[in-house]
């Protein structure tokens, strides 16, 4: 029989959530998934020398990750963990109980019992006497863990192999202090700074390739026209004028 080459291209990218008006990262994404897809899927093939790779990291997700590493990103994500819990207002202790929960409950709450007594603790917390409840129903000490785990629980296994201190965090469960915090937020960076020269690493000694993308990740084609939509999605409703300016589609080729 003849042989099937089969290419695997992993699509590594986030969308660009700094807002230029505010200077404030909307959304943590690029800081957390940087601790388990990004870094985790490198560490993986490392594993495995005689396996080849391609990886496409996309230009707003280098981007990104540069501004935390310069300390350029303004994150509330961030910025209310590292808050110490006992000065908390209410404002942000809503924030924490209705933010601080967004991930895969079956993966990365329920096999923890520290997390998942938080989660079960907190409720519905869809209505506003519910959330008045929940509130005034979490410690200060609860609400410590719970900036804890949120961020402790997007770190992947080789992120967890390779910083013991991580790991550690795991076993203690709940009852951190404000120190087992700092733990945390300093070994994301940690983490986020060996990403970057990992996948640098392995194209150097052949084991990936890497490819690129329009640098803040438009469609392209849509760039260049979208009357091109018309090609798989007949019945579309398309701007009118059409949008058509390839020389951006080449601009962004170029900063990419």
């Amino acid at each position: 029989m003849n042989k099937l080459n089969v290419l695997f291209l992993w699509h590594m990218h986030q969308p660009f959530y700094k807002n230029y008006l505010s200077g404030r990262y909307q959304l943590p994404w690029v800081r957390l998934h940087c601790l388990k897809g990004y870094y985790d899927m490198p560490s993986i093939l490392g594993d495995f020398p005689g396996i080849r790779q391609t990886f496409n990291l996309t230009c707003s997700l280098l981007k990104q990750i540069d501004d935390y590493l310069k300390g350029e990103a303004e994150d509330y994500f961030l910025q209310i963990s590292q808050k110490p819990a006992g000065q908390l207002e209410r404002t942000e202790k809503e924030f924490l109980l209705q933010n601080f929960f967004m991930c895969n409950w079956d993966t990365m709450i329920n096999p923890y019992s520290g997390y998942s007594k938080l989660l079960e603790k907190r409720g519905n917390f869809s209505s506003e006497p519910e959330k008045k409840i929940a509130i005034a129903r979490f410690s200060t000490q609860e609400y410590l863990d719970l900036q804890v785990w949120f961020n402790l629980t997007w770190f992947g296994f080789y992120a967890r192999k390779d910083l013991p201190q991580v790991a550690e965090m795991f076993c203690k469960d709940h009852n951190f202090n404000e120190k087992d915090k700092t733990v945390v937020l300093d070994a994301q960076l940690k983490i986020m700074a060996r990403t970057i020269p990992l996948y640098r690493e392995m194209m150097e000694t052949g084991q990936i390739e890497l490819s690129t993308t329009p640098f803040y990740h438009p469609i392209l084609p849509l760039l260049y026209n979208t009357d091109i939509a018309e090609r798989c999605m007949p019945n579309a409703t398309l701007p009118r004028p059409r949008f058509n300016f390839p020389e951006d589609a080449r601009a962004q080729i170029e900063k990419a």
